[in-house]
């Protein structure tokens, strides 16, 4: 079986080894022992519905270990990191070292920041371009609907459209 990443809390470890304890019996143990490899670790956990299922994942995951506390950048860092964002998206080597420097951060904190940047830049690039396609879509129907019916430009229509200045048999601009 494939070791999988899991997370858990001390407390509910204690508590399921207990929950071992009671359940398991002697030739149980072995038999789940004998089921995994070495390196792998199991928990049980019980579902909402009552069913319990065995968890395994790498021992090498220390999973007791808190996480580490998350950076918060002070309002001039972050201002310095946008302006040199601006000016140049990869920021490598001696440039990298020099910003750490005079932020007081240290580079993996400059490095992680900047790929971040650069996934946020790219999301929001992303949403604009859906955004223009859906307003070119709408752009598209309105004038659809204005050939189909052989209407002047309906209000909701008009707040995306100019007036459309060539004349259609049947459709007299006004």
């Amino acid at each position: 079986m494939d070791c999988s990443r899991v997370h858990e809390t001390s407390s509910y470890d204690k508590c399921m080894k207990e929950w071992d304890r009671s359940v398991l019996g002697p030739q149980e143990k072995e038999q789940r022992a004998r089921q995994y490899p070495d390196y792998c670790r199991t928990i049980k956990v019980q579902d909402s519905h009552g069913g319990v299922k065995e968890l395994v994942f790498p021992k090498a995951l220390d999973l007791d270990r808190p996480k580490r506390a998350r950076t918060t950048f002070s309002p001039e860092q972050l201002y310095q990191l946008e302006k040199e964002f601006q000016r140049n998206q990869y920021l490598v080597g001696k440039e990298r070292t020099e910003l750490a420097k005079q932020l007081k951060l240290s580079e993996t904190q400059v490095k992680v920041w900047f790929q971040n940047r650069r996934t946020k830049y790219k999301r929001d690039r992303s949403r604009d371009h859906e955004s223009a396609d859906s307003k070119s879509e709408s752009l598209a129907t309105c004038n659809i609907l204005r050939l189909l019916q052989n209407q002047v430009p309906r209000p909701t229509c008009t707040s995306y459209l100019p007036p459309y200045p060539y004349g259609y048999s049947g459709f007299s601009v006004s």
